[in-house]
């Protein structure tokens, strides 16, 4: 069974988004983070339900047209788990 990304407290989080970044306050714990585009796109998907890298890849590939498969999991699990750092996101077995 692969890994699935989820957000950690879906209804504590408030986004507010720009062009090309955003703020994310997380009510539970009091703290704000700025997060670019690729950080908001992955914390709306994960709103719906919880995400495999592999389905995130195929889901977001237009946004890394110049990236093959390998180099755009890579891309997308580097963000993961810098808004895991952030106590945004969590991976589940």
């Amino acid at each position: 069974m692969s890994t699935r990304w989820q957000l950690r407290r879906a209804g504590a989080l408030r986004v507010r988004e720009w062009d090309d970044a955003g703020v994310i306050y997380d009510a539970a714990n009091g703290n704000t983070h700025l997060i670019d585009a690729l950080g908001l796109e992955l914390i709306d998907l994960l709103r719906s339900h919880a995400w495999s890298l592999e389905e995130l890849v195929a889901e977001l590939r237009e946004a890394f047209p110049q990236d093959d498969e390998q180099a755009a999991a890579e891309r997308l699990s580097a963000k993961l788990e810098q808004l895991a750092r952030l106590d945004l996101v969590a991976a589940q077995a």
